[in-house]
């Protein structure tokens, strides 16, 4: 398993080059809907569908824009390993092949959850567990969730997101989001992953509704 070891000079580093890169390759970020609210005083765990290669870097979008958190963001061992850079932006490993290896990045992620409250983490886990089209459903998330709020033993924000990228107007594509509503949870009323695959599946169907009634939101980054 591979730690996360962020730092600041790599942000440093990171996000203008970030910031130049949405602006090459995306006409626009907007957020449809309401602005999230979540308990500054607990962590975040944001569970967003993933579809595409940009959504890491969509995470780490809005938690500059949004949270202004200490971000971490859970992605595959193969991937981490070819971009070790991420580990220092707070990208940590799972490997789903092997059950030792997920245990550890599950009691990793329960760690980051429990840092102290003046460093509260953003933490990103994709509960699908690999890159899926957008289209497909269902969306057969994993149960490794149920499995670190147990580990994890205490209250967070558990928020869900919505991503599609989409053609409109312009030349290049502009990245929508919709948050759901923000649920305080833990492991004693943790609602179920069957309950939150459902939920998100309707999330996903209701910001592409709203991208067909021409809903503009609120513009994070435009060209």
């Amino acid at each position: 398993m591979i730690p996360a070891r962020p730092t600041a000079w790599a942000d440093r580093i990171f996000h203008p080059y970030l910031m130049w890169l949405f602006r090459r390759h995306f006409h626009a970020a907007r957020i449809l809907g309401k602005r999230p609210e979540t308990d500054p005083e607990l962590p975040i765990l944001l569970l967003p569908n993933h579809s595409t290669w940009w959504d890491g870097f969509f995470v780490y979008l809005l938690n500059k824009k949004l949270f202004a958190r200490r971000p971490y963001l859970m992605m595959l061992e193969e991937q981490l390993a070819r971009y070790s850079f991420f580990a220092r932006l707070g990208a940590f490993s799972i490997n789903p092949q092997s059950p030792a290896s997920v245990r550890k990045s599950l009691e990793h992620a329960a760690a980051i959850l429990r840092q102290p409250s003046t460093s509260r983490s953003l933490l990103c886990i994709f509960p699908q567990g690999e890159l899926l089209p957008w289209g497909r459903r269902p969306l057969e998330y994993k149960r490794g969730l149920e499995v670190m709020l147990k580990v994890y033993g205490d209250k967070v924000n558990l928020l869900p997101l919505a991503i599609k990228t989409e053609f409109l107007n312009e030349r290049l594509p502009e990245a929508l989001f919709l948050f759901g509503e923000n649920q305080i949870a833990d492991s004693d009323n943790f609602p179920g992953m069957k309950f939150l695959q459902d939920a998100q599946e309707h999330l996903l169907d209701d910001l592409a509704a709203r991208i067909l009634r021409g809903e503009k939101g609120i513009t994070l980054l435009d060209t």
